[in-house]
């Protein structure tokens, strides 16, 4: 995996992120670039939120968003214990430690 792929991973989830909904276009669209093989469980429940508004999900379900992303692209570059969503006003935000 190349820095450029790196990097354009976390663009990727960086504006996913700002929208108000979620995309699993967004995530089809980094797993092929990766050429990544998704955890079935938490890919399963990440594209039943496609579209769904972050405001419209429970706490516990924002909450559970970055496991269930790093479970989806499971890679171990993309430093997930690092990478943390954040809520700001009306949208999340990626934020790296």
């Amino acid at each position: 995996m190349s820095q450029l792929q790196l990097m354009a991973a976390e663009a990727a989830l960086q504006k996913m992120l700002s929208d108000k909904h979620f995309s699993i276009c967004t995530m089809d669209r980094i797993i092929d670039m990766l050429g990544i093989k998704p955890d079935k469980e938490a890919y399963s429940i990440l594209s039943t939120l496609h579209c769904i508004d972050y405001n419209a999900m429970r706490r516990e379900l924002i909450e559970a968003l970055p496991d269930l992303i790093h479970r989806v692209l499971q890679s171990p570059s993309l430093e997930a214990s690092r990478i943390n969503i954040v809520e700001s006003g009306n949208v999340l935000k990626l934020v790296r430690h």
